[in-house]
């Protein structure tokens, strides 16, 4: 679905009062003397699918471990607001949980589940997915990196103090649907970042994909 402008507005201000929410549950925590490491009952749902430690080993299910809290808190809001693919197909062939699809798991959960969840998830190590990488494209994609994404994901995609997820290590078969999501207007993304993937065609994409799996190993021991 193409995404509403006005509707980004308000998600991204709901996004700032549950990072606001999230700081004061790690501070009560920490009073507490609950780790974050710790799985919470909150991540239930999540496990079958993303695991305790957040390391999938399935290429079509995204790495979320190390990546930050407010950005997979955001995740969780967008996928409870359907505006981003809910994973339908997935979740009728592999999933456990009996929700209908991701949309429909995030949007049971509670703001503070997914604070919890969100926190959990970023305070376990990331761990970059062993897959073969095409070297031949991994150039270009490096080229296409610097030009159209560099600036808000740093290092490589390797930081996740971008708030943008982690995309060095992550792996490909994700990548490509998800770069063909933001193309096609399928997936809630910052104004900004729509007119750099626009253009992009599958072989940039592919090559895209390719130096971000190249990266991992390099950025994470």
């Amino acid at each position: 679905m193409a995404c509403d402008p006005k509707f980004g507005g308000g998600l991204m201000r709901s996004m700032f009062s549950h990072s606001v929410k999230f700081a004061l549950a790690t501070v009560f925590l920490a009073g507490a003397g609950v780790t974050m490491a710790e799985a919470p009952d909150s991540v239930e749902s999540c496990t079958s699918c993303h695991g305790k430690d957040g390391i999938s080993d399935d290429s079509t299910v995204p790495i979320i471990a190390g990546a930050s809290d407010y950005f997979l808190e955001n995740q969780l809001a967008i996928f409870a607001a359907e505006a981003r693919p809910c994973a339908d197909s997935y979740f009728e062939e592999e999933a456990e949980d009996g929700a209908e699809n991701h949309c429909a798991l995030a949007d049971a959960m509670s703001e503070d589940e997914q604070i919890e969840a969100a926190g959990h998830y970023a305070s376990q190590p990331f761990s970059p997915a062993e897959q073969e990488v095409d070297e031949e494209l991994v150039s270009q994609g490096a080229s296409i990196h610097e030009a159209k994404c560099d600036r808000c994901h740093t290092d490589a995609g390797a930081l996740a103090l971008d708030d943008a997820g982690i995309l060095a290590g992550q792996w490909k078969h994700y990548l490509m649907h998800q770069f063909k999501y933001y193309r096609d207007e399928e997936r809630w993304q910052p104004e900004k970042m729509a007119p750099e993937m626009a253009d992009l065609s599958d072989e940039d994409m592919k090559a895209l994909a390719e130096y971000y799996a190249s990266e991992g190993p390099k950025r994470f021991d």
